[in-house]
């Protein structure tokens, strides 16, 4: 197949937020073979074999890297594309250097739109309790399984029914039986292609790399002139209503975890009062907290552990441990009930641990041990849950971006986890369609290419179908059985209706979310309310998840709500949520220790970049080994305020004292070059 490149160069635009001085720079877009430009490809650039820096196309498949002038290699890779990798690209001082290509596109994506719901899936008169499954594959497991298995049956029957009724699928492929996969024979070498250079063809060689089975495509004969381009007006980077393109890193946020600030913040806020009129307008009451954490025989956390809270024989509430071997039970979360006789046990490979009675979270968490082999899921499931009414128009086109950024850096940057993603938009009951959906898929392209073709329409008023969102996010897509993290980031900036089945509906989804151990994480965007912020806050607790909110500091979209919370820092939403993927999937080796993983980590040259810590939980001090020397070291309580900090530290080992600091959860972060990693550190007294 002829490959073509178009290789250019322009006078780069000065937009209101860019310097007056000139940048060298090479930008460009990466497209399919039809010109379809294609979100979300990975643009990495390596000279010498060593990694430099890699960027994620924005929703016009346009990229831009500021470099110094030079020769590079770049490579252009798109999940379910060929990679193509194109040597001797040189980048002309002072300028905007400019190369577009063209890659082969992916197969189409398979989608469900859900366009209205007879009733919610919740039977008249029957309990909240339990959950319906999760379809026929998992469905018999969990009924024999439930105290009441009549009443689980009902659900998934009724389930059944409305999904027949109300989804809307295309026709699939039909399936082709699976094989072995196999490596093919190099293809035979071609002598050249083409390129078109200022609009004149030019001669490429094309070759096969046995190392990567990868076509590199090589400029020959290159000279400087050849690489220059007529200078052309660059288009004014601006987006709707002149405001600033979208982009990633323009919207700014904060996130606040009320679980690791459960003694200093949310106890106060429940003490005072101030909260009850959101905990009776939603039927959510996170007093009766009580905290777990699982270890093995080494102290190594185990993941993904389901845990239940018991009174007299019945079930309270069930979790799963996450990365860090936690688990967060609740009693009385729906209707305040004061429960007695509490014990909590735990199933690992298959054998069930009873360790008592347990202690309240305000004073500590339940530490157990017990003999388990060190063992971690690698599967990551991400589902995007997105308001796609007409009043997130003014952030949505930026969110999009930003999502976009946040899943290519958090699967590249992870090569050993098997990442999967999905996502939901919603609307309301009145619009072209209540939820449209994308199912969980390892085909990242897919995602990427359903966030882009989303729009903000519909509403008409303020409440939206929140709740229908949710029942899709958590009931119809299939997560995975066994899991590092599983998170739904549920994006709006509206309330859900409000009636007892919308609460009853709410109530579901979230016992459900818990028990398969898959974190909320709400992103609240401009125009909510004080109702709808605690009611995020809510799901954050009872799913061991964390409450991010946009701020006013992008200036972009309308007013934010300025948060309940003590001190917060303000970051990039890309960064934040990055992050937030990153602490929550980090694993600790069978030693015990954690990493701490930087982008453009050259994955083909050798082991990837990354510092350890050990041990977590601490009680006097950690150990830090640090494979570079870096700018800073910073360790953040959870009020996002710094308590120790390490300037310019060397490579190799640090003491790390924390006997001074309180119990809790801490954040390590680490700058290294204008990269800002952390991971997630856990305080406790000996």
């Amino acid at each position: 197949m002829k490959v073509i490149l178009f290789l250019s160069s322009a006078c780069l635009a000065l937009a209101s937020f860019f310097s007056t001085v000139e940048k060298t720079a090479l930008s460009g877009t990466v497209t399919s073979e039809t010109g379809e430009a294609l979100i979300g490809a990975t643009v990495s650039v390596m000279k010498d074999k060593a990694a430099l820096q890699t960027v994620i196309t924005d929703v016009s498949g346009k990229y831009r890297l500021e470099l110094d002038s030079g020769i590079y290699e770049i490579a252009f890779s798109y999940t379910g594309y060929a990679t193509r990798r194109i040597l001797n690209v040189p980048v002309i001082p002072g300028r905007e250097n400019s190369l577009d290509v063209r890659l082969e596109p992916a197969a189409m994506l398979d989608e469900v739109v859900v366009i209205g719901y007879s009733s919610p899936h919740l039977i008249k008169g029957a309990s909240s309790l339990y959950g319906s499954g999760r379809g026929a594959a998992t469905a018999d497991k969990r009924t024999a399984a439930a105290p009441d298995a009549k009443v689980r049956s009902e659900y998934m029957k009724r389930d059944r029914e409305v999904s027949a009724a109300t989804h809307v699928s295309k026709p699939k492929p039909a399936e082709v039986p699976k094989t072995e996969p196999t490596i093919a024979a190099p293809p035979p070498p071609a002598d050249y292609d083409e390129v078109v250079i200022d609009g004149e063809t030019k001669k490429v060689r094309i070759v096969f790399s046995p190392e990567t089975y990868e076509e590199v495509i090589e400029i020959v004969d290159e000279t400087e002139d050849d690489a220059k381009a007529k200078e052309m007006p660059a288009p004014p980077d601006e987006g709707p209503g002149g405001m600033v393109k979208p982009r990633a890193g323009l919207l700014t946020a904060g996130e606040w975890n009320d679980l690791h600030n459960w003694n200093r913040h949310w106890t106060d806020l429940l003490a005072d009062g101030e909260i009850d009129e959101y905990q009776n307008m939603y039927g959510f009451y996170p007093k009766q907290r009580y905290t777990v954490m699982l270890t093995n025989q080494h102290d190594v956390p185990i993941a993904d552990v389901v845990v239940q809270l018991r009174s007299a024989g019945a079930t309270l509430w069930e979790a799963r441990t996450d990365n860090t071997g936690k688990a967060e039970l609740w009693a009385g979360l729906f209707d305040r009930a004061e429960a007695t006789g509490l014990e909590i046990s735990a199933v690992v490979d298959g054998a069930t641990h009873e360790f008592g009675a347990p202690k309240p979270a305000k004073e500590g968490i339940n530490r157990f041990s017990i003999e388990a082999e060190c063992t971690a899921p690698r599967n990551v499931d991400i589902v995007w849950a997105v308001d796609a009414t007409g009043s997130m128009g003014d952030e949505l086109e930026y969110l999009k971006t930003e999502l976009l950024d946040v899943i290519g850096r958090a699967k590249g940057r992870n090569p050993e986890l098997s990442f999967r993603m999905g996502t939901v938009f919603y609307r309301d009951v009145t619009d072209a369609y209540i939820t449209k959906s994308s199912g969980l898929s390892y085909d990242i392209a897919k995602t990427v290419d359903f966030i882009g073709k989303q729009s903000a329409d519909g509403g008409g008023d303020y409440p939206e179908a929140v709740h229908s969102a949710l029942e899709e996010a958590i009931f119809n897509q299939r997560w995975s059985e066994h899991a590092i993290a599983r998170i739904c980031f549920l994006v709006l900036d509206a309330s859900p209706h409000r009636s007892p089945e919308v609460n009853a509906s709410l109530q579901k989804s979230i016992r459900e979310a818990a028990r398969l151990g898959i974190r909320i994480v709400p992103v609240t965007a401009s125009g909510i309310q004080k109702d709808t912020e605690f009611l995020m806050k809510f799901f954050g607790l009872a799913t061991n998840g964390t409450y991010v909110f946009l701020t006013d500091h992008s200036g972009i979209g309308g007013k934010h709500l300025e948060p309940t919370t003590d001190e917060y820092k303000v970051e990039p939403l890309n960064e934040l949520l990055v992050r937030l993927i990153a602490e929550y999937t980090g694993i600790e080796t069978c030693e015990g220790k954690l990493q701490i993983r930087f982008e453009g980590d050259p994955q083909q040259q050798g082991e990837p970049w990354q510092a350890l810590y050990y041990p977590n939980p601490a009680s006097t001090q950690f150990t830090l080994e640090l494979p570079f020397d870096v700018n800073s070291v910073t360790i953040y309580d959870s009020e996002g305020k710094a308590v120790r900090k390490l300037e310019k530290p060397a490579a190799g080992q640090h003491a790390v004292i924390v006997s001074d600091l309180s119990e809790g959860f801490y954040t390590i972060r680490i700058l290294k070059d204008g990269q800002m990693q952390s991971g997630k550190l856990v305080v406790v007294r000996a």
